[in-house]
């Protein structure tokens, strides 16, 4: 399989959103987040441009930003003005702190491609690395930019698997990297923070492993849409089964018509606002919630100021008898002499690739569907 990390990245997130994207290829809008996030990184690639004789100053590298802004992407004059500061503010502090002179720079928007050896298949992961730099002691560092509003912990930096797929690109482009030490590196631009990180040849066979994982799930995927924190920028929202009610919502043949739907909707989320101990009437409106949901095979409604979701979740028990010589083989079985079912379902993230693939041979899956729900802001608030 020939992929794109940002393809395995949006399948991660969201099954659906990877099928409309990369197996529909339907084209999704870009949303305004991201428009300014792609005119950033195209300003710092002019200011960072190695073909030019003499570094862009602050005042040329601000009129590139600014001649290609586009002030339509925001629904109001004050909204654009904010974004137009705030991409000022990011451009002046990071030419402040790093002036194009000041870098060796090997490369901008490279395009990567990372084989992933499989049994009988390599498979084959591309990209693009935002920029890479040779450091005066030798180092290659690998540079991506984030415009992102968040800050992360260390420990989330050390984990990313972006990062381990970059440094596995930059060792397919440059063999000979292989002895030398490479950092890897996320600039949260809005921080003026630059967070890295060095990937130990053990985390990147442990993210060729999460790769070989992750396309074996696409094989043999259903595609389901996954809530997340991403959802409410989701580009596929008017054909996604979690906001038909929203860009859809059913004209007739239902027994609860949808001015109702949105009333009971809309008492659900302040019940669930107020307190806890109106655990009842939530119960008698999730009958209500649910009836409508069947009727109308979708999974999530809105009223005027938020939507409630009915999730499918998958649990999964083991053949207890089954899983016990199947630890015996993969040679597990003394840290499981009582299979103790939960102990098991957390310990298998540990197992490898193949031993995962085995062990699940031993589970059963049981589907329920729970309910969440999230107040959205009015245009009050």
């Amino acid at each position: 399989m020939r992929i794109s990390y940002s393809s395995l990245e949006n399948f991660l997130t969201c099954p659906a959103k990877y099928k409309f994207s990369e197996i529909d290829k339907i084209k999704s809008p870009k949303s305004k987040e991201a428009i300014f996030g792609t005119l950033i990184h195209k300003t710092l690639q002019m200011m960072h441009d190695p073909s030019k004789l003499t570094p862009p100053t602050e005042e040329e590298v601000l009129a590139f930003f600014s001649s290609s802004w586009d002030k339509d992407v925001y629904i109001s004059e004050s909204e654009e003005m904010i974004a137009f500061e705030q991409g000022v503010r990011i451009i002046k502090d990071y030419y402040k702190k790093n002036y194009p002179a000041n870098f060796h720079i090997l490369g901008l928007e490279s395009y990567f491609e990372a084989p992933i050896k499989d049994k009988e298949e390599i498979h084959s992961v591309t990209g693009k690395i935002d920029r890479i730099d040779k450091l005066k002691d030798g180092t290659f560092e690998v540079i991506d930019y984030k415009t992102s509003r968040t800050l992360p912990s260390q420990k989330s930096v050390d984990e990313n698997m972006q990062l381990a797929m970059y440094h596995l690109g930059l060792l397919n482009k440059w063999p000979n990297l292989a002895d030398k030490p490479v950092r890897l590196s996320l600039y949260f631009l809005r921080h003026g923070e630059k967070l890295s990180t060095v990937k130990s040849g053990e985390k990147l066979k442990e993210t060729t492993e999460k790769v070989l994982e992750t396309i074996d799930q696409i094989k043999v995927s259903k595609f389901s849409p996954q809530i997340n924190p991403l959802c409410d920028w989701c580009g596929f929202q008017s054909i996604c089964p979690y906001f038909s009610h929203k860009f859809n919502p059913p004209a007739c043949g239902v027994t609860i018509d949808d001015k109702k739907i949105k009333e009971i909707a809309e008492e659900y989320l302040q019940i669930k606002e107020r307190s806890k101990k109106e655990a009842s009437r939530i119960a008698e409106l999730q009958k209500i919630i649910n009836q409508y949901c069947d009727e109308t095979k979708i999974d999530r409604i809105f009223s005027d100021t938020g939507y409630i979701s009915r999730v499918l979740q998958e649990r999964y028990s083991y053949d207890e008898k089954m899983a016990m010589e199947i630890l015996k083989q993969i040679g597990k079985l003394e840290e499981f002499l009582i299979v103790d079912v939960k102990k098991l379902g957390k310990s298998v993230e540990t197992f490898s690739r193949d031993e995962k693939n085995k062990i699940y041979e031993a589970r059963t899956k049981k589907e329920f569907k729970v309910f969440s729900a999230k107040k959205t802001k009015t245009k009050s608030e």
